[in-house]
This record gives structure tokens, C-alpha cells and sequence, in this order.
């Protein structure tokens, strides 16, 4: 920065002139102009836009409780942290792109080994896991929870009527009601019987 006694303002060529109480001062003007309504800045927002109308989907069946429950106590807020994870599932187009990267909770509870998922005869549901040892992460009276999401819907969560199934069982059957031929994506995940953890949503896909 400089100091000049002409008494010039505004900018000239890489330079803008200034006055700061009765001196005339002169800094480098910046070199390049960033514009902040390029076509990727416009998709950013329009996806952050997209990601916050399905978080509200979660707020109305509840699940904003696991996102709160994973924060508590961090100093950070459940609702930055599922956009923080979930943001680039989304498309600026207002659709879901990437819907196994979609996680619907987290939470200390342990994930479950070799989840799969079949339809059988009756066109119901099948579900099927490792049976684990029962500790503090993965006790065996977990709740199962599984929330669908429709093709044709999919920014409508809904949770499964299960039959109270819990980690220990390994097993669940259930049906969907909803199917009608269109894909289906489950998101499957644990909770304490108090409801005071989960476990991370699982996805599995059903044609």
C-alpha cells in the first residue's frame, strides 16, 4: 500500500486510489474476479436445496433423533452434520442420484455383518444377518428398523411394519405393500430399546 498526495479515486489500470481521513492512499486492485453464480455454484445450491427438503421428509417421521443423538454433545447440530454426509447423494435436479450412499441414520451402535435380502414365494421380504456377540455396541435386544423408500417416491420415507424382530434373531420377514413392480431401497439400522442409540443405516436394493 501507498501513500500519494494526488487527489485521485476510483480505479486505474491494476490500481484503486482511495482516500482514509485526508490521505490519499493506493492498493493493487484484485487479479482476478471470482464470480459467484458460476453453473457448478448453481448446481451447489440448488443440490443443497434438494438435501435440505429430504432431511425435513426425516424431521416428520422422527428420524432427526438420530442425527441429534450422534452430535449431542459435540458442539456440532445433527442437521449440518447429515448435510455434511449426505449433500453429494443428491442431484441439483431435485433427485436422489446415489441412493446406496444415502444414509438415513448414524449412531454408535454396530452395523450388522452380512446383511442380504431376498423375496420369496409369497413375495415377502426376507431379511438375514451374522449373529453377533452381545456387547454394549451390539446388544442382542437391538431393535431392527427399516425404512423404505419407493422408486416412484422417493423423497417419502416410510417405516416397515416388521415383527419386531431385535439383532439377535438374525432374521426378519416382512411385506411391502407399496411394491407394485417399482424398485424398492431399504435402509436398515438398530436402535436401543430406549431409543437412546442407533447404528448407521445399511442399504440394500430390491428390483
Amino acid at each position: 500500500m501507498a501513500i500519494i498526495d494526488e487527489n485521485i479515486r476510483g480505479k486505474v489500470g491494476n490500481s484503486v486510489f482511495y482516500r482514509v481521513g485526508s490521505i490519499m492512499r493506493v492498493r493493487s486492485a484484485a487479479a482476478n474476479y471470482l464470480d459467484a453464480n458460476t453453473i457448478k455454484q448453481q448446481e451447489n445450491r440448488s443440490r443443497l436445496r434438494v438435501a435440505i427438503r429430504f432431511y425435513q421428509r426425516l424431521v416428520e417421521i422422527g428420524l432427526q433423533e438420530a442425527w441429534y443423538l450422534a452430535t449431542q454433545g459435540t458442539g456440532k447440530n445433527g442437521y449440518n452434520f447429515f448435510l455434511k454426509l449426505n449433500m453429494m447423494v443428491f442431484k441439483p435436479n431435485g433427485k436422489i442420484g446415489d441412493f446406496a450412499r444415502l444414509q438415513l441414520t448414524v449412531g454408535m451402535l454396530q452395523k450388522v455383518n452380512h446383511l442380504m435380502a431376498c423375496v420369496d414365494e409369497e413375495d415377502a421380504v426376507v431379511l438375514s444377518w451374522e449373529k453377533a456377540e452381545n456387547l454394549p455396541s451390539a446388544g442382542m435386544e437391538d431393535e431392527l428398523v427399516v425404512v423404505v423408500l419407493y422408486a416412484d417416491r422417493s423423497f417419502s420415507p416410510e417405516f416397515v411394519k416388521t415383527n419386531g424382530e431385535t439383532r439377535g434373531d438374525g432374521k426378519a420377514t416382512f411385506r411391502l405393500p407399496g411394491r407394485r413392480g417399482t424398485a424398492v431401497h431399504l435402509y436398515c439400522f438398530f436402535r436401543k430399546k430406549n431409543g437412546e442409540a442407533y447404528s448407521p443405516s445399511q442399504y440394500l436394493g430390491i428390483s
